[in-house]
């Protein structure tokens, strides 16, 4: 009853000031999905003087759709960052490679991702049946093929096909990246094209867990967890490098990367129990994203770039001292999971009008969407490149501006061409199996338990 009056009295009060009528939602003046979809999503831009009458009124909850073509966008960014970090950043014409040494973010960008998608499918689901069943077969089918698939390539005919790549298989077990353990036992990256997998493994340990968590757990109990992670990962990450740990084991060890996956949680979580609406993540949400990011990727190029990168065993030598490094290279991590989560933040909103322009045109969204199958594959082809194709291109062509140019466009070819194929005839038709798997009673969508 109470929330029926306040909705008429929403519906007065902007009527009374000659604003656009909201209609309740479900009556029939209500607007279709399509004409929502039109004009964005979340709730629309209310006058400040409506606000001020309206102070005692509660916000209307953040309504999503189901898939939101601007978070293809921002997966296309990311994957788009991380090849630029692996195929940029030696460039030494005009200090060009400097620009990309910030690419490896692009993984914090997934996480952060992750986070709040896994999450708030979690939350929403799991008061219906075969939550964990349909939740772990999903995520299998889009995970495993591929990842397996590489696998036995690289343990099996690569070191045929591609003597160069070779590598000592008792050095880097099999077993350890079948289990995704890659990440926890290694001081290293590891070999092409399996190097990139210590993120994935990071994935995988985290939807192993969370789904239990988010099960047992209420919301509120779920939030303290969240908000501990945030907070105590920059302690870890510390405590660690001061206690002698490589820098690389900080960036690889799961329980040091989980402030990103815990600050989308969050978004989550807020967007899920109705306490972010689309005024409110507005509020913050572009604003600190600007601050965020513009100080990370600064401090990121000040200090860790020019072969300090922040993984990198130099990462904490050079000015600042050792102690000050560590400190920068503790709390960065957090600094760029806090940007990249308030970007996603104004995303949802609906209101970055520009930027979902530009983030939901076909080109990037497709980017995004074979995103999985680049991520794997540019760890093959741009190394293959440097050590087969790109030779020929020096021989031939003698400005090596012009060579390395041509080269990189070639093997980016080549990987868009791998990322496609391994899409449309691998990935999606295995996809389609995943509607074997939902929920027994996935016609009522179940309400999320409160704090």
């Amino acid at each position: 009853m109470l929330a029926r009056i306040n909705e008429r009295r929403d519906v007065a009060l902007l009527e009374g000031f000659g604003g656009p009528r909201r209609a309740v939602p479900g009556s029939p003046a209500a607007p279709s999905t399509d004409e929502a979809h039109t004009h964005g999503w979340g709730t629309p831009r209310i006058p400040a003087m409506v606000r001020a009458e309206m102070k005692t009124v509660p916000w209307e909850p953040l309504r999503l759709p189901a898939h939101l073509p601007a978070l293809d966008g921002l997966r296309g960014v990311a994957v788009l960052l991380v090849i630029a970090y692996h195929s940029l950043t030696g460039l030494r014409s005009a200090s060009l490679g400097t620009l990309f040494q910030v690419g490896w973010a692009g993984v914090d960008l997934f996480f952060v991702l992750s986070g709040f998608l896994i999450t708030r499918i979690l939350v929403q689901t799991r008061e219906r049946g075969a939550y964990f069943r349909t939740f772990y077969a999903r995520r299998a089918l889009r995970i495993w093929p591929l990842y397996f698939l590489v696998l036995a390539f690289t343990f099996g005919v690569m070191g045929r096909l591609l003597p160069a790549l070779a590598f000592d298989t008792q050095r880097y077990p099999w077993v350890l990246y079948a289990l995704y353990l890659q990440n926890l036992w290694q001081t290293d990256f590891g070999p092409a094209p399996i190097n990139v997998t210590w993120s994935l493994a990071i994935e995988e340990q985290f939807y192993l867990v969370w789904p239990l968590l988010v099960f047992f757990l209420r919301n509120g109990q779920l939030r303290a967890l969240l908000w501990a992670c945030v907070l105590l990962s920059p302690v870890a990450r510390f405590a660690a490098l001061w206690e002698g740990a490589a820098p690389i084991q900080v960036y690889t060890f799961t329980l040091f990367r989980l402030d990103g996956l815990a600050l989308g949680g969050l978004l989550a979580l807020g967007v899920v129990d109705g306490r972010y609406t689309a005024d409110r993540l507005e509020q913050w949400s572009r604003g600190l994203a600007v601050l965020a990011l513009g100080v990370a990727f600064g401090l990121s190029i000040v200090f860790f770039s020019h072969g300090q990168a922040i993984h990198m065993a130099t990462a904490l030598v050079g000015p600042g001292g050792p102690h000050v490094r560590a400190l920068l290279v503790a709390g960065l991590y957090t600094l760029w999971a806090v940007g990249f989560a308030s970007l996603l933040g104004w995303v949802l909103t609906g209101r970055a009008r520009v930027l979902q322009a530009v983030l939901q045109c076909r080109p990037l969204r497709f980017v995004g969407q074979v995103s999985y199958g680049l991520y794997l594959f540019h760890a093959l082809v741009i190394p293959a490149g440097g050590l087969y194709t790109r030779p020929l291109f020096y021989r031939f062509i003698p400005w090596s501006i012009a060579a390395t140019a041509l080269g990189l466009l070639f093997e980016y070819a080549v990987l868009l061409a791998l990322a496609v194929v391994s899409w449309r005839c691998f990935e999606q038709p295995l996809l389609r199996l995943k509607d074997r798997f939902t929920h027994t009673d996935a016609a009522g969508k179940a309400a999320a338990p409160t704090a």
